[in-house]
């Protein structure tokens, strides 16, 4: 009996609850979890480019012009949109996945990581603890048309997207043209020959009628204007104007425009140029003086008071989205000129900024 009582005693014992083993403790507990919870990242764009080709590098001066000029948001096949972007996630950088560019609703660029920089607006101080840079090129493809938004998302690391708050609108591939008439719908054509007219200047006529200029582009494109001409010939009989059936625009005519508070002044008027169809069209950076024409055309039209058509500045001769010209005209028939010569062109070019 005396066993019987000690086995079941420790039986007893071996199935209580710890906490009774000592008779002085009590022992409990319950649960005990924590987290940070998942934080939405933050976006900051610190610096954006409009270029053309591989130049993209950041401050590497790579632009779609050399003035890094253009004042609407449009842009055409082939040139890059560059965002240079910073994404903070207060849960730290590790759960920063990677961040794409949107194009609408359906292209996307995968940006690629970049060095951070030393502040971004807002965010202060950047810290590589929280802290991931991305470059963002997008490339504009052909059949990218009309007015698009652009958006930067960003995806953390269980790739739930966070956009960001810096949304731009662009119209893509905008389709450029221009109306040129003149204000009578004639062809420019030019006073006649003064009679007993001997001197250079007493053989000197103007347009009786103006050349008319309207941008009309699609997507508020403004455009440099050039303009050119070819020489006039006589299509009827023997002519001669000194010695052969032309006359040479490049010797013996000028133009002078208009637009708005811009004209050539101080009398500005400019040599015609020929019209070349092999030629190229260029504008290269102020006051650089290598190249400012287009297909052989000089700038239209509004090479202001001390400046000159070989060092302009990006205003020179712009002509603004929706914008109007009038272009004028003179003549010095040479001596001797025989003939009804109406048989030539006037040719406006204008260029996307």
């Amino acid at each position: 009996m005396k066993y019987l009582n000690a086995l079941v005693l420790a039986l007893v014992l071996a199935t209580m609850p710890l906490a009774l083993v000592a008779a002085d403790v009590a022992v409990g507990g319950v649960g005990a979890s924590a987290g940070p919870g998942d934080q939405a990242p933050r976006l900051c764009v610190y610096d954006r480019n409009v270029i053309i080709g591989t130049q993209a590098s950041l401050g590497s001066g790579a632009s779609i012009n050399p003035y890094d000029y253009r004042v609407s948001s449009y842009a055409f096949t082939g040139e890059q949109l560059q965002f240079w972007v910073v994404v903070r996630d207060p849960n730290g950088a590790l759960d920063i996945g990677f961040v794409k560019a949107r194009v609408g609703n359906s292209p996307e660029v995968l940006c690629n990581p970049a060095d951070l920089p030393q502040s971004c607006n807002g965010m202060g101080e950047m810290n590589q603890n929280t802290d991931k840079a991305f470059e963002c090129l997008i490339t504009v493809e052909p059949q990218w048309y009309g007015l698009q938004e652009v958006k930067l998302t960003a995806y953390n690391s269980a790739n739930v997207p966070t956009d960001g708050t810096h949304v731009e609108t662009w119209f893509f591939n905008p389709q450029l043209s221009l109306s040129v008439s003149t204000n009578d719908g004639q062809p420019i054509r030019f006073e006649p020959l003064p009679y007993g007219a001997d001197t250079p200047e007493e053989r000197t006529v103007h347009s009786v009628n103006r050349l008319q200029i309207r941008n009309t582009a699609e997507g508020g494109v403004n455009m440099w204007m050039y303009i050119a001409g070819t020489d006039l010939y006589d299509p009827n009989g023997a002519s001669k104007c000194p010695l052969t059936n032309k006359i040479d625009i490049e010797q013996y005519m000028w133009y002078r425009g208009w637009s708005g508070s811009q004209w050539q002044g101080d009398e500005g008027w400019q040599q015609m140029t020929e019209y070349n169809q092999n030629a190229v069209c260029e504008i290269v950076g102020w006051p650089s003086t290598t190249s400012n024409t287009c297909y052989g055309g000089s700038p239209l039209t509004f090479v202001r008071t001390g400046d000159t058509l070989s060092s302009p500045i990006p205003l020179d001769n712009v002509l603004t989205n929706g914008g109007f010209a009038e272009v004028e005209f003179k003549l010095q028939y040479p001596m001797p000129c025989i003939g009804q010569f109406t048989n030539g062109q006037i040719l406006v070019f204008g260029k996307a900024i």
